[in-house]
């Protein structure tokens, strides 16, 4: 007779359950791989454009000696950014921004390599030169508003601050190296190697947009929500309903002309007044770039621990006024040099620190036409203002200029403070 056994109970499969891979934006930013390559593109990228503006710049002065003509080159990339830069932040809303990164990178590469050989092998006139460097201008200006999107939608919005001081240090390390190496370089190996060196670089960024890997574009559903022109009308009516948008697209090509105005100031003050010698000169260059990496890194230690970033805004604003009127008085340049350093730090306060709050506040899908609309008149507003102050330090005096920018721009941040309450509340 057979004994039948207990039925034994079958234990439940225990499965170990590995942990779904958090997505890159909840990722510090040191693990946020996509993050690093399309920052590390954006780098590489400044520092290989250096190399191409000075080539460029002695190519038109060695070769025709016309200030005219230089000054032509300038006025290209000036309308080119006025008539399409708020076009191409719309397009930057619409796309996947990855793939406009990505052929803006190829794009300018091909343009940069073409520029070099027909310069100076080709030896085409002028007008060739003209129109290869307004389409490279037009080229590039897909570029920023996608890279600046896609870094808000990468670093995600707890991370913002420690990313928007991340991209704007190494930014301006890239753009201090390269315009230091940029005239050797020229010097050393000629025009037509710097060019073909800037193709090499606007390359490898695009190499690095495709280490990234695929990413979802939020702007891509916006195509198919409204027509194009109906999308460009409506990054407009966003920044004229939008407060505090709106006061920040004001504000900041204000603060770009002041400052760029008052650089160029000390540095014919510097020149003619101060008599600095190239060591001297060297110092005052280096210190406006010092101090904004200073700035830049103060703001990405205190993480989200700095609060009240309206308030450190304005302060810096309402600072740098005074300051620019102080170096005014300064009767040499050693002891002109901790102001400037310090002019640079507040610099970086105004600025990041409205790159933060306006990546913060605006939604992804928008924030193409913004930066798209902010790029075209900030763009513009300093070559204005160039244009007024040399012809002003050329009549009256750089000094008394400077004094004169200085207290333009005090005045100028107390009215902020006053009017652009949206800024100064921000939290």
């Amino acid at each position: 007779m057979e004994v039948s056994r207990p039925l034994e109970k079958k234990k439940p499969l225990l499965r170990r359950m590995t942990p779904a891979p958090a997505p890159d934006s909840e990722r510090p930013l040191r693990k946020n791989r996509p993050f690093l390559w399309i920052m590390a593109g954006n780098t590489i990228s400044v520092f290989g454009d250096c190399f191409n503006g000075i080539a460029l710049s002695l190519w038109v002065l060695q070769t025709t000696g016309s200030a005219k003509l230089m000054a032509a080159v300038q006025i290209c990339y000036m309308a080119t950014t006025i008539l399409f830069g708020t076009l191409a932040g719309t397009v930057a809303d619409r796309v996947d921004r990855r793939k406009l990164m990505l052929l803006s990178d190829f794009l300018r590469a091909g343009i940069a390599a073409a520029l070099a050989v027909c310069l100076f092998y080709l030896h085409a006139p002028f007008p060739v030169m003209l129109a290869l460097v307004t389409l490279s201008a037009f080229s590039s200006l897909f570029q920023g508003p996608a890279f600046h999107a896609s870094v808000t939608q990468l670093a995600g919005k707890e991370r913002i601050q420690q990313a928007t001081s991340a991209v704007h240090l190494t930014d301006n390390v890239a753009r201090i190296s390269g315009l230091a190496l940029a005239g050797v370089a020229v010097a050393a190996f000629g025009g037509f190697a710097a060019m073909l060196f800037t193709s090499v670089t606007f390359f490898l960024s695009g190499i690095c947009v495709l280490a990234a890997g695929a990413f979802s574009s939020a702007g891509s559903k916006t195509a198919e929500r409204a027509p194009f022109f109906a999308d460009w009308s409506g990054g407009f009516a966003f920044i004229r309903k939008d407060a505090l948008i709106r006061s920040i697209v004001i504000l900041n090509p204000l603060l770009i002309l002041f400052f760029m105005s008052s650089l160029m100031l000390i540095q014919v003050v510097a020149v003619k007044d101060w008599k600095a010698g190239p060591i001297a000169f060297g110092l005052i260059e280096m210190c406006i770039p010092l101090g904004y990496m200073i700035g830049a890194g103060l703001i990405l230690s205190f993480s989200s621990r700095l609060g009240r970033r309206g308030w450190w805004v304005m302060t810096g604003l309402v600072a740098l006024g005074p300051v620019f009127v102080a170096i005014s008085f300064m009767p040499a340049a050693p002891a002109a040099l901790p102001l400037i350093l310090a002019a640079g730090i507040m610099f970086a306060f105004c600025t990041m620190l409205t790159q933060i709050i306006l990546r913060s506040e605006v939604e992804l899908d928008m924030q193409g036409r913004i930066y798209g609309t902010m790029g075209a008149i900030t763009n513009v507003a300093p070559t204005l203002g160039l244009a007024v102050t040399s012809a002003l330090a050329d009549e009256w005096g750089a000094t008394r200029v400077l004094e004169a920018v200085g207290l333009c721009l005090l005045v100028s941040g107390v009215a902020a403070v006053w009017l652009l309450k949206p800024i100064r509340n921000y939290r």
